[in-house]
């Protein structure tokens, strides 16, 4: 325990790791900062959008009038009531835009939800007569349902949604839409979400690999320990020389104090975004919905492929998938030190132990798709939703698999690693 103690004040006594702290914090401050003037310019630039319009149906209107005038005096009846008619719907419009307009400015969720359940409904209770559409390529029934549940969610807890930039029909993207061109750039564009609030934010992180990134800057800053004392230019082991201290229990006292350093760190990460909200919007709902894609039975003379109609889905709220990241990020930043001690230990070299490691990461997440690559589940976000299983067919990219997975070879590293001390040592 005493050596334990001792390893751990060497480490925060170290000037270079508290300013790869101190930056490192500053980064994600900066991150938030960044996320946050973004939703508020999109969160305005819809509200501006929509007060344009009240001012366009307004000029539709006194047309309408002019024309309605002229038909009067001409004896044009017919014509006359058609420009009342016209009048009537523009004025109904701009009464909507403006209920809208408030609602926005006021957010008033409970309005805007109800708003867009109505649109949607007819879509998802009857695809064949309605369907919706960017220019001429079609929403998938998958994405209108979902969005439509999500919707209903949102409103049954009256909660705050994701920001997109869009007043109408915000859609939920899934894997389900196979837009091209312009209409794929639209899509993008609409889909494309901003969390306002700390918890919102925070899964628009790790959907953006924030948690890989942050377990890699980790082990970089606490996961040298062994490697940096026992090179020609510093030799800090030969000070347990002199103590009874064995291999293994030198070995794990570095290693454990490095390691808990690493997850306070990662865990401190993850809440700076939810620190900075409570100074702007707040944290937001626990109960917010995630999408889960169930994956789809269906298969055709091709092979499997989804199916929009029929293929199911589900929600779990925000608390039950950040207790799954919780986990992950324990079990994956254990097997992601397992790995980069191990190299730091081979060469010794800090920077070169961060390349190697970066560069294995991302060749086993784009090049090597198979559930029992460990590399794959760092995109933890669709593991969890289980796009990945959906995409691929393959119902064994699962959490648990994951979390099995990266825990067995993190305790195979951490013996390798420990066989590669001892052999070193005893060189030296």
């Amino acid at each position: 325990m005493r050596g334990f103690l001792f390893e751990s004040k060497k480490v925060l006594k170290k000037k270079t790791t508290l300013i790869s702290i101190f930056l490192s914090f500053l980064a994600a401050v900066g991150l938030y900062i960044f996320n946050y003037a973004v939703a508020e310019e999109v969160h305005e630039g819809n509200i501006t959008r929509l007060e344009s319009y009240p001012e366009m149906f307004t000029n539709f209107a006194n047309e309408s009038r002019a024309e309605k005038d002229k038909a009067i005096e001409a004896g044009d009846t017919a014509k006359a009531e058609e420009m009342d008619s016209f009048i009537s719907r523009y004025l109904e419009s701009i009464t909507n835009y403006e209920k809208m307009i408030e609602a926005y400015e006021q957010e008033d969720w409970m309005f805007l939800h109800e708003k867009d359940i109505d649109s949607l409904q007819i879509f998802v209770e009857d695809p064949e007569a309605a369907t919706y559409g960017i220019e001429e390529q079609l929403v998938s029934h998958f994405t209108l349902r979902a969005t439509y549940e999500e919707l209903k969610l949102l409103k049954d807890i009256n909660s705050k949604p994701f920001v997109q930039n869009t007043t109408t029909q915000p859609l939920l993207a899934t894997i389900y839409d196979d837009f091209t061109g312009t209409s794929l750039e639209q899509y993008l564009t609409m889909t494309k979400r901003y969390g306002r609030e700390g918890f919102s934010f925070l899964v628009q992180l790790i959907q953006l690999f924030f948690i890989p990134a942050v377990v890699l800057i980790g082990c970089f800053i606490f996961g040298n320990s062994i490697a940096s004392e026992s090179t020609k230019k510093k030799r800090g082991l030969n000070f347990y020389r002199v103590l009874p201290y064995s291999s293994l229990k030198l070995f794990f006292t570095k290693y454990i104090s490095g390691y808990i350093y690493l997850l306070i760190f990662s865990l401190l990460m993850l809440a700076i975004p939810l620190v900075c909200s409570l100074f702007t919007n707040g944290l937001g709902s626990l109960k917010n919905p995630i999408l889960v894609y169930e994956g789809t039975k269906s298969t055709s003379i091709f092979g499997n492929s989804l199916n929009p109609r029929e293929d199911q889905f589900h929600f779990i709220e925000f608390q039950e998938y950040f207790w799954k990241v919780l986990l992950f990020l324990i079990v994956f930043s254990f097997f992601m030190y397992s790995l980069y001690f191990l190299l730091a230990l081979l060469t010794k070299n800090a920077s070169l132990s961060m390349v190697l490691s970066g560069a294995i990461t991302y060749i086993g997440m784009n090049f090597l798709s198979s559930e029992f690559n460990p590399f794959v589940y760092t995109d933890i976000h669709r593991i969890i939703t289980g796009e990945i299983a959906t995409r691929t067919f393959n119902s064994g990219f699962t959490f648990n698999t994951g979390l099995y997975i990266s825990l067995a070879l993190g305790i195979i590293l951490t013996i390798l690693g420990y066989v590669t001390f001892r052999f070193k040592r005893q060189v030296t």
